[in-house]
C-alpha cells in the first residue's frame, strides 16, 4: 500500500504506548507535503518528541511501539524499517537537546553526518563548504572542540550534521530550546533557507509557537498526546484560541486546549437547542394558522 505521492509523510490514526501500559499518543494523524515545513506544536509533555520518535523509528530504544494506524514515508510503510535504515531513506532526526560529541572539534561533529555515504576526500570538502555557506558561524569555530562551544552553536552543529547525510527530510525536535531569541531567530532562518534552496521538507516540533509558525507553512497542535486543531501557518497565528493559549494573548482566565473546545461544544450544542425549538415554534404557529 502507498500513500499520496504528493506528501512525502503521512501519519495516519497512530497509537503509542509505553512499557506496554502508559498511552503516550491516541489517533494521532498528519501530513508533510513534499518540500514545506509543517509544525508540529504543543506544551512540554504533549507528545511532540514521541511523534517524532514513532515517525524515525526511534521509540523501540525507550521501549516505546506504535500499537496502532501506519505511517508512510516517500510513499513506503515504514513499520518495519529501523533508524539507520530511515537514514539510508533520506530521512534524519535532530534530537532534542543538541547531542554533539563534546570531546570533536566542530568540523569533526559535522563530518560525522556523512559517515553512511562514503563520500572520497574532495567530495568531503566539497560538501562541507557548501555547508559553512549556510552556516557561516560555523566555518569560524571549525577546530574548536564543540564542548566548549555555544548552546546555539551546539544547535547549528548539530543540524549540520544531519545535513551532511543528504536528507530529503528532516525531523527538527525542539531547536529553539534554552537559547537566546536573537540564535533562535539565526537558526530559524538556516532551517528555512535550508528548506527553501536545498528543497528539504521538514518536521518541526517546537513550543515556541509564534517563530514556529512565522517559519512554517502549515501546523498541528498536540495536547495529551491527540491532535487539537490543525491549520495552514496564517490561520493558527491569526485563530483566537491559539493567541490567548500559546501566544500568551488573552480576555481573561487561561484554559488549555480541550477545556476551549469543550466550552465551543456546549455553546454550539445550547445553540443548535434554541434554534430547534424556534423551527418547532414555528411549525406550531403555521398549523394553528392552516386550521
Amino acid at each position: 500500500m502507498r500513500a499520496s505521492t504528493k506528501n512525502i509523510l503521512e501519519v495516519k490514526n497512530i497509537e503509542v504506548i509505553y512499557d506496554g501500559v502508559i498511552l503516550a499518543l491516541h489517533d494521532v494523524s498528519l501530513a508533510v507535503p513534499k518540500g514545506q515545513i509543517v509544525a508540529l506544536l504543543g506544551a512540554n509533555g504533549a507528545g511532540k518528541s514521541t511523534t517524532l520518535k514513532s515517525i524515525s523509528t526511534m521509540l523501540a530504544s525507550e521501549r516505546g511501539k506504535v500499537t496502532k494506524g501506519s505511517i508512510h514515508y516517500d510513499g513506503i510503510l515504514i513499520d518495519k524499517e529501523n533508524p539507520s535504515q530511515m537514514v539510508g531513506r533520506g530521512m534524519v532526526q535532530v534530537l532534542e537537546g543538541r547531542r554533539c560529541f563534546g570531546h570533536l572539534t566542530v568540523e569533526e561533529n559535522i563530518i560525522a553526518g556523512a559517515y553512511s555515504r562514503k563520500l572520497s576526500r574532495g567530495e568531503m570538502k566539497a560538501e562541507l563548504e557548501k555547508i559553512y555557506s549556510y552556516f557561516n558561524r560555523l566555518k569560524d569555530r571549525r577546530q574548536s572542540q564543540a564542548g566548549f562551544t555555544s548552546g546555539g552553536e551546539q544547535q547549528m552543529v548539530a543540524v549540520a550534521r544531519a545535513m551532511m547525510a543528504k536528507p530529503k527530510m528532516l525531523l527538527l525536535d525542539e531547536p529553539s530550546m534554552g537559547l537566546a531569541p536573537q540564535l533562535v531567530a539565526e537558526i530559524f532562518n538556516i532551517v528555512k533557507e535550508l528548506n527553501q534552496k536545498e528543497g528539504v521538507s521538514i518536521l518541526l516540533a517546537e513550543q515556541n509557537t509564534n517563530i514556529a509558525l512565522k517559519n512554517a507553512d502549515y501546523g498541528y497542535i498536540l495536547e495529551t498526546g491527540k491532535v487539537m486543531l490543525e491549520g495552514t501557518a496564517k490561520s493558527l497565528l491569526s485563530n483566537d484560541k491559539v493567541k490567548e493559549l500559546y501566544l500568551g494573548i488573552s480576555k481573561g482566565k487561561r484554559r488549555n486546549f480541550r477545556d476551549s473546545l469543550k466550552e465551543d461544544e456546549k455553546r454550539n450544542k445550547h445553540h443548535g437547542s434554541k434554534k430547534k425549538r424556534r423551527v418547532i415554534r414555528q411549525r406550531r404557529l403555521r398549523r394553528k394558522k392552516g386550521c
